[in-house]
């Protein structure tokens, strides 16, 4: 019996003995023991890194690391700590662009709400000048009614006066020139009145005197009593000639009326042409102003529309901005560090089960 067992057991150099075979399960029963803890501490820290960071990912990997092989677990704890390190970097990328979109929106948008402040104000000015030009431009073309009204009535007047000189320079030369037959005449009779005095003999026809009794008359000389009109004949000459003067006079004057009234009458034409040119040149200098304050207004009213518009359009990228932005701002650094956490534990946990491959 004992040279059966030192065959058995001595049969064969090279295979293990008892206590190698022993030593062997024991060594393999401790491994596995500290693969299964090593499994167990790595799946229990992505655990709580998943409740910590509330990532399912991280969860799913927990339960990988205790039942999938290590290599396969390190590679895709790899692959999660290499999207985490992008979803970090596009992060802040995407934190510097909300920034930078923001602020230039708000840039833009106050230099909007300023030009919509300058535009309303030159609007307002441009109302309040053309109300002014409106009204200058009714003043003027009131001022060239006048002015026309005027030159008018003076014309009319001028008329009357002249047709009232005519008709007094006619009626004076008329009575200058009766007066003056009249002086002709009287100069005449005053003359012949004049010779008479001068000879001896009487005025009367000759003839032969017969005498009268109680029933003929007779034909004798008829007795004239003595010539006296020549004593008052100067007297009238004297008015006639007086009179002629001051109807010479008066028609001397009413030509000298009739001249300052025709010069007062050109220097008012003249001085009422210069006012309606100037009236006309204001006329047109106000229209070309309108126009160009109704063009201003037009373009700045055309501007503040667009403005209004920009505004919209600015309002409408604010809202999409803060949609995408808003809560990345208010939890960028508590996502920063819980991303961060995660790609710890993920570390840390791959040091685990490659420090438990290696051993």
């Amino acid at each position: 019996a004992f040279d059966v067992f030192d065959r058995t057991v001595s049969s064969d150099a090279s295979s293990p003995s008892f206590v190698q075979v022993s030593s062997a399960r024991r060594d393999a029963s401790a491994a596995c023991a500290r693969e299964r803890a090593a499994r167990t501490t790595a799946a229990a820290m992505l655990r709580s890194a998943a409740r910590k960071a509330n990532a399912p990912a991280l969860a799913l990997l927990a339960a990988s690391a205790q039942l999938d092989a290590f290599t396969k677990v390190r590679a895709e704890i790899d692959k999660m700590v290499a999207q985490l390190a992008k979803q970090q970097t596009d992060e802040v990328a995407h934190r510097d662009w909300c920034i930078k979109e923001l602020n230039e929106n708000n840039r833009s948008t106050e230099a909007a709400y300023d030009k919509k402040a300058q535009l309303e104000a030159k609007i307002s000015s441009l109302e309040q000048e053309l109300k002014e030009i409106a009204a200058k431009m009714e003043e003027t073309a009131a001022a060239i009614v006048e002015a026309q009204k005027q030159m008018k009535r003076a014309s009319e007047v001028r008329e009357a006066q002249n047709a009232d000189f005519q008709l007094t320079v006619g009626d004076h030369q008329m009575t200058q020139l009766i007066l003056q037959k009249a002086l002709d005449r009287m100069q005449q009779v005053y003359a012949l009145l004049q010779g008479g005095d001068d000879g001896d003999e009487q005025p009367g026809a000759p003839h032969i005197a017969t005498s009268g009794n109680h029933t003929d008359p007779g034909n004798g000389p008829a007795r004239f009593t003595k010539y006296e009109q020549h004593r008052h004949g100067s007297r009238v000459v004297s008015m006639l000639q007086k009179v002629m003067a001051d109807s010479k006079k008066l028609e001397n004057e009413a030509r000298a009326s009739e001249e300052d009234s025709q010069s007062a009458y050109e220097s008012f034409m003249k001085d009422s042409n210069k006012s309606l040119k100037q009236y006309h040149e204001t006329t047109l200098s106000l229209t070309e102003a309108k126009a160009t304050a109704e063009a201003s207004q037009a373009m700045a009213k055309s501007d503040l529309k667009m403005t209004f518009e920009d505004l919209e359009g600015l309002n409408g990228v604010l809202g999409d901005l803060k949609s995408s932005c808003d809560f990345l701002l208010k939890n960028f650094q508590a996502r920063q560090t819980a991303r961060s956490a995660e790609m710890d534990a993920l570390r840390e946990a791959k040091a685990i089960l490659s420090g438990m491959a290696t051993s």
